[in-house]
């Protein structure tokens, strides 16, 4: 077996990984988006319970603040599993990335090494 091919089985291999990395990778990212949508929606709701200038009775205000509250918590919780997810996520990406260089450094050399093979010798 020429090494040429040899390099090509590990390109393969490599870009195999690559892809499952980066699969892995997409469907944590549309986790991570869906978790900060999420947060981002909880702190306009809050800020908005806040802007509100309407007169209010005592019953009302009563309402509002405990519904001020209940957004408070949720945006806390909400930014806490987005602050938890992080550093899988980067670690995520960092994976897909290296895997990626990988196969990309291994197709490389296979091709410049089939190139070499190819070449006629003097």
């Amino acid at each position: 077996m020429k090494d040429s091919d040899k390099l090509a089985q590990l390109e393969r291999i490599a870009r195999i990984k690559a892809e499952r990395e980066l699969k892995r990778f997409a469907a944590f990212s549309v986790h991570m988006t869906q978790a900060q949508t999420r947060a981002d929606a909880m702190r306009t709701a809050l800020d908005q319970s806040y802007r509100s200038t309407a007169p209010l009775s005592v019953a009302e205000a009563r309402i509002a603040n405990a519904q001020a509250g209940r957004s408070a918590r949720e945006l806390h919780q909400a930014e806490a599993e987005v602050a938890r997810m992080q550093p899988r996520f980067d670690a995520a990406r960092r994976d897909a990335a290296r895997e990626f260089g990988r196969a990309e450094v291994l197709l490389n050399l296979s091709a410049l090494h089939r190139a070499e093979e190819d070449a006629p010798r003097y």
